[in-house]
């Protein structure tokens, strides 16, 4: 059996190797999911009133419902470390679902950071006792410039860009 091998590692390496794994972390930040401290919403106060809807909504339900009829769009996600997404094209419509009894809805959202899968569900906060909508990334699909690249390929505008993508996507 081999001996262990005992090197000295001097202070530039140990900087060297925090960099290299800061860096890596950057690169592949949205490789897992990233959760959301915040989502702003864009109300369309018009249809709000025309479904009967108080703000804030009575259930997660509601905002769901309010969410795929499109009264209100995500219009900014905040990270947890701060990053900020301003939302370029929200898609509602569910592309995947996951978690316990699929509890979690996954969607697709376009913003200035790339097109990535959000995934949203109830949640209970434990300190308080009520009931959260929780937004999360689930993953990145494509970077903005991969999306860009698309575009020009295909000759689509972002909106049927995102019908391509949703189609591919519920087809597998």
């Amino acid at each position: 059996m081999p001996g262990i091998e005992w090197r000295a590692v001097t202070p530039n390496e140990i900087v060297q190797d925090i960099e290299n794994q800061v860096r890596l972390y950057r690169e592949n930040k949205y490789a897992f999911q990233t959760g959301l401290k915040d989502v702003d919403f864009d109300i369309d106060e018009q249809n709000l009133a025309n479904m009967g809807m108080p703000i804030p909504f009575q259930s997660i339900d509601q905002a769901e419902l309010a969410l795929r009829s499109g009264v209100i769009v995500p219009k900014q996600l905040t990270e947890e470390d701060d990053t900020q997404h301003q939302v370029l094209i929200f898609d509602s419509r569910p592309i995947g679902y996951s978690g316990f009894m699929d509890c979690v809805s996954h969607s697709m959202a376009l913003t200035d950071h790339g097109l990535f899968e959000v995934g949203r569900y109830p949640a209970v906060s434990l300190s308080s006792q009520s009931r959260n909508w929780k937004w999360f990334l689930h993953r990145r699909l494509a970077t903005t410039s991969e999306m860009v690249e698309l575009q020009e390929k295909y000759d689509l505008g972002p909106v049927e860009m995102l019908e391509k993508i949703y189609q591919a996507m519920i087809g597998i």
